[in-house]
């Protein structure tokens, strides 16, 4: 069965209210917050998004604060993404590596998500620059379920940065590939 969060929320005598009211407990939201309506929240009133969420939710945002931690933390702590560029910004040295490692390359729009917008190219002709894309170097021997490629969801939730508290659900979901 499908449970949808407002469907939750009214369940557990939660109402819905005008979205410029600000007499509220939980605001959930499917975009991120402004800093000013932050600053403004009483310490009893929760947001579903933290401060700056997209630098690791963006494709762009998550390759450069990895590459980031893999220059502070070493390279054997951070060796399990491939070889990756952000273009428009970085064309030249996807040019260039691409000279010595021909093969396919998996394109994907920085700021989508569901799959949307995601290409296989084998030439760097196949891209357009005219928007921001992440493109890796494609896996070719990925791990498989039943002959399946697959990622899968854990999720969680944050209630405190400092000090820091995670919650862990104890399910997740796998998603399979069928193309």
């Amino acid at each position: 069965a499908v449970v949808s969060t407002q469907s939750t929320g009214e369940g557990h005598g939660f109402r819905e209210i005008h979205q410029n009211s600000n007499d509220f407990n939980l605001m959930w939201c499917g975009c991120h917050v402004k800093p000013y309506t932050l600053r403004g929240l009483t310490e009893l009133q929760k947001v579903n998004h933290f401060p700056r969420s997209y630098e690791i939710t963006r494709k762009d945002r998550m390759y450069k604060n990895y590459m980031r931690m893999r220059q502070t933390m070493g390279a054997k702590h951070f060796d399990f993404l491939p070889v990756t560029y952000v273009l428009p910004s970085e064309v030249n040295e996807f040019y260039s590596t691409f000279q010595r490692e021909r093969g396919y390359w998996i394109a994907k729009p920085v700021a989508s998500s569901r799959g949307r917008g995601i290409s296989i190219i084998s030439h760097p002709n196949q891209v357009s620059l005219e928007d921001q894309v992440v493109v890796c170097k494609y896996i070719s021997n990925p791990l498989l379920v039943d002959g399946f490629k697959f990622d899968l969801r854990i999720y969680v939730m944050v209630t405190s940065f400092d000090p820091l508290r995670i919650y862990v659900f104890n399910e997740g979901l796998a998603r399979f590939s069928t193309v």
